[in-house]
């Protein structure tokens, strides 16, 4: 009975370090899931925020278009718009370039791990 014993207890361990070691992989993946998100929430942002400048624009053309005279008025505001615009542009660039490279890491990390702990049956 104890060698039964012993071997059901160096089972019972392995089990047991084997889930722990799913549970910390499954940890990693809902912390990499959950900054992704925020990270694709402020993506969201900026892209609203861009057509809040895109759309702002067109209603300067457009009020060029209906009102006659208010052409300069309208080029002289587009004008302003234009560095506020190309600013969006380049800050949703950098932000999605440096998304993209934490994701990717984040995702081999995770696979690191994976492949670190094989499952063993």
């Amino acid at each position: 009975m104890g060698g039964i014993g012993r071997w059901m207890n160096s089972l019972w361990k392995k089990y047991e370090n084997e889930l722990k070691i799913q549970k910390e992989l499954i940890n990693s993946m809902q912390v990499g899931t959950y900054i992704a998100i925020k990270d694709l929430d402020s993506l969201r942002i900026l892209v609203d925020k861009l057509e809040v400048h895109v759309e702002s624009l067109l209603a300067h053309v457009e009020m060029a278009l209906v009102q006659e005279g208010a052409v300069t008025m309208v080029l002289e505001e587009i004008k302003k718009k234009q560095a506020e615009l190309l600013q969006s542009i380049d800050e949703l660039g950098e932000h999605g370039n440096k998304y993209s490279r934490d994701i990717r890491r984040a995702r081999t990390v995770i696979l690191q791990r994976i492949i670190k702990h094989p499952n063993e049956d």
